[in-house]
């Protein structure tokens, strides 16, 4: 059989569900990044969202300096965790 779109010959098992010609290079190469499995990376991120809430929970409070503080303190983990 032959592609209606690139006029290429395929097997009868090709998968054309792809939104595109399968015969083709996508047009923007992606090149993905495994999976990071590093528990620091995790455990920072977790630590980081947790100080972000209680800074919410601060504010809602009334308690700007604390919640000021928090963020500031949040924002260092996130550059802790891209270290990680």
């Amino acid at each position: 059989m032959k592609c209606t779109a690139c006029g290429k010959s395929y097997s009868p098992n090709c998968d054309w569900r792809q939104g595109r010609c399968p015969h083709h290079p996508p047009l923007i190469p992606m090149n993905i990044q495994p999976r990071d499995t590093s528990q620091g990376h995790f455990r920072v991120s977790l630590a980081k969202s947790a100080i972000r809430i209680g800074a919410g929970a601060a504010l809602i409070m009334g308690f700007p300096v604390i919640c000021g503080a928090g963020l500031v303190i949040a924002e260092v983990l996130g550059i802790l965790e891209e270290l990680v």
